[in-house]
């Protein structure tokens, strides 16, 4: 019997963990208590259930809450490294094929890795806590909770911006000290309607990191907690991207069920999907054409120097049919740029692309409702993938990736304005233009996912 504490609070710098384990013998309990992030300190007591209880209780009563976490490697952690699974069963043509999903894979560890206290574990391939495996139910209320301090951000910057002196959280830093040595208080308090909403904030921030431990070095500090975009961008980046594996993991753990009952001839592969490295001069010319040709030069952020290094042909078997049927009947058919962040990659080319309500964690850019969304412009679709202008996430080494798809778009509506429903009756896609749907760059977007079909995946250098 085990069981994982947390207590993060911001007024006291706190953000501590302490684990209780009642050992098989029946009598023995040992605690490891610490600031998360740390290897923490153990202590051994006798007294069986009623002491391991007891412990809990008192740690309890003092604010600690319980860690969202799973304990250990999880379990059957090892049969189900997502990444392994997914390097054995792609069919790739060529090496360098291959080397993309290493690639794209090490650089959806960094991602998550580099923005929060989650760590990857190599030999079983999850993503894990300082304080154990992650759970789903913690990352879907982790979202949550982000969406809830994302929509109450502006107003707190407005407020804290019309008060920069106000002290909201004591950290005795710079401050004058009398004979004593003791911190003289402010007297620069905040006025009601901002101590109100960095309450309402700073609750937040503890119940996230709670759900998410993150290696805080000073909880006073609101730089280290979720006062900024910034913050919560790369928060969010991590949720998604965690929310991503957990799903790929279901979807392995349901086929390996499967073998199990000797379904084998029934049984699909996780990923279906065939890649290979284009070396025709004529079709890497002619996408490098369309990349360039289709650059406006409004999107200075990503235009400049951004150029194709290299494309692959990818085929979703499971779109195939599906595709093939849908533009048949309603065709209008175009070859369209879309924009991703490279942590969604793998999810994509298990599944293709999900409309919204299918697809896990948060998504940029709904203002047509919950379609797939496409664009004629390369630097429009390039402002979603990492480091663009709708994702606000730092990218180091500068590489991205963009699907360039074939999208049955039918007949096309084009909407005056933002709506959040499909395109009207006899209408298969919106077609929204600048200067009617209030709008600086056309955006295709379609609500049914026969309806794409993906062809490359662009490797762009910006």
């Amino acid at each position: 019997m085990k069981c994982t504490l947390i207590q993060f609070n911001s007024g006291n710098n706190n953000n501590k963990f302490y684990t209780v384990e009642l050992l098989d013998d029946g009598i023995t309990v040992v605690v490891l208590y610490g600031r998360v992030g740390s290897n923490g300190t153990r202590h051994q007591y006798t007294g069986g259930e009623t002491k391991y209880n007891n412990l809990l209780k008192s740690k309890r009563n003092k604010g600690y809450k319980d860690a969202m976490v799973e304990i250990g490697n999880g379990e059957s952690a090892q049969q189900y490294n997502v990444i392994e699974k997914a390097l054995n069963e792609i069919n790739y043509k060529d090496d360098t094929a291959r080397d993309l999903i290493k690639t794209v894979s090490k650089k959806n560890v960094h991602k998550i890795t580099d923005t929060s206290g989650v760590t990857f574990d190599a030999g079983d391939g999850l993503f894990k806590t300082p304080l154990g495996v992650i759970q789903r139910t913690g990352v879907k209320q982790a979202i949550v909770i982000l969406t809830e301090v994302e929509s109450i951000l502006p107003e707190f910057l407005r407020l804290r911006e019309a008060e920069p002196d106000a002290i909201l959280l004591d950290n005795n830093t710079g401050r004058k000290r009398n004979a004593n040595g003791k911190a003289i208080a402010s007297k620069v308090f905040p006025s009601k309607e901002l101590k109100e909403i960095f309450d309402k904030m700073r609750t937040l921030n503890e119940d996230y990191f709670v759900i998410i431990p993150n290696k805080v070095s000073n909880a006073r500090e609101l730089e280290n907690l979720l006062f900024s975009q910034k913050a919560i961008d790369g928060q969010k980046a991590t949720c998604d991207a965690l929310l991503e594996t957990l799903n790929l993991m279901d979807d392995l753990r349901k086929r390996e069920a499967d073998l199990d009952k000797d379904k084998r001839d029934d049984v699909k592969p996780v990923f279906n999907v065939e890649v290979e490295t284009v070396t025709d001069e004529a079709t890497t010319n002619l996408i490098k054409g369309m990349f360039e040709l289709s650059k406006n030069n409004a999107h200075g952020y990503c235009r400049n120097n951004s150029r194709v290094v290299r494309v692959y042909r990818i085929c979703l078997n499971s779109q195939q049919e599906p595709f093939k049927e849908c533009s048949t009947k309603i065709g209008n058919v175009k070859m369209l740029w879309h924009g991703t962040r490279t942590q969604n990659l793998l999810s994509i080319m298990s599944k293709g692309l999900l409309l919204p309500d299918d697809s896990p964690g948060a998504k940029s850019g709904s203002m047509f409702g919950k379609g797939l969304y496409f664009a004629r412009q390369s630097t429009k679709s390039l402002g979603y993938c990492d480091g663009g202008y709708w994702t606000s996430s730092g990218n180091v080494n500068n590489t991205v990736y963009m699907f360039l798809a074939s999208v049955s778009m039918g007949n096309t509506f084009t909407p005056m304005g933002a709506t959040c429903g499909p395109p009207p009756a006899g209408y298969d896609s919106y077609w929204a233009m600048p200067g009617v749907s209030h709008i600086l760059n056309d955006e295709i977007i379609v609500f049914k996912s026969r309806q794409v079909r993906l062809d490359y995946i662009v490797e762009i250098e910006k």
